[in-house]
């Protein structure tokens, strides 16, 4: 990390070799998610052909992402609702926005090559993009209605969406934290809420406070989560 507070960071990895593209990612073993909050700080480097995505997934057209292609310019990023094209092939213009990346103060000079605040608000009927906590777009076509799971990828497979990357390419994505807040669509027997917690109102410090009523007005079922990598922290209440 580019500063005093944390020496560690976790970093995923695609490598072009000779007959085959690696890749690297993390993602929630259940389908449960519904509606959710996904916060990272991350930077990206490397060769054109990569494609860095944070995103909720179910199928091809349940889906909402953050996405940092390499062989975009520095300071542009891909805010998707899927799908993004149609039956018979052709791009849905809704779907995919470019937005830039913009630093504290307004100025839109920031590069994913540094570290950047992402955020990806799921909400009913919306989904928000954020950018070191500057609401970038908000979008309401293609927002994903059914549970999903949440994943964080680094990938290339040679398509027209990334691109193809040289052999012998690399490209990496480096993350210092992850903020997963999210509401799930099954309750475990017997399990009641008994409080409701928010982790908007802190300093870079993420442990759940007691709020007085929900989460960004999204209906608390069951849990609220607040991950923490590097230190690994979390935090559940019920």
């Amino acid at each position: 990390r580019d500063s005093p507070e944390s020496p560690l960071h976790l970093t995923l990895r695609t490598n072009r070799l000779p007959s085959f593209q690696s890749t690297s990612g993390l993602e929630t073993t259940e389908l449960a998610h519904m509606y959710a909050s996904i916060h990272i700080r991350a930077r990206v480097s490397g060769s054109p052909g990569a494609c860095a995505g944070m995103f909720t997934y179910l199928t091809d057209e349940q889906e909402s992402d953050i996405e940092i292609l390499t062989r975009d310019e520095r300071n542009t990023v891909r805010a998707t609702n899927q799908p993004g094209v149609d039956p018979n092939g052709k791009v849905i213009p809704e779907a995919s926005t470019p937005i830039t990346i913009t630093q504290p103060g307004g100025s839109d000079v920031g590069s994913w090559t540094e570290w950047n605040d992402y955020q990806l608000n799921w909400l009913p009927g919306r989904s928000e993009w954020l950018i070191n906590g500057i609401s970038k777009l908000n979008k309401t076509y293609g927002v994903p209605t059914q549970p999903s799971n949440i994943q964080i990828r680094l990938w290339s497979d040679g398509s027209q969406w990334p691109g193809n990357m040289t052999v012998g390419g690399l490209a990496t994505l480096d993350i210092e934290w992850i903020d997963l807040v999210y509401n799930t669509s099954r309750e475990a027997p017997g399990a009641t809420c008994e409080r409701v917690c928010t982790i908007d109102n802190f300093a870079r410090d993420p442990r759940p406070q007691t709020a007085s009523g929900t989460v960004r007005n999204i209906p608390m079922r069951a849990s609220v989560l607040a991950l923490v990598l590097w230190p690994l922290w979390a935090a559940i209440s019920l």
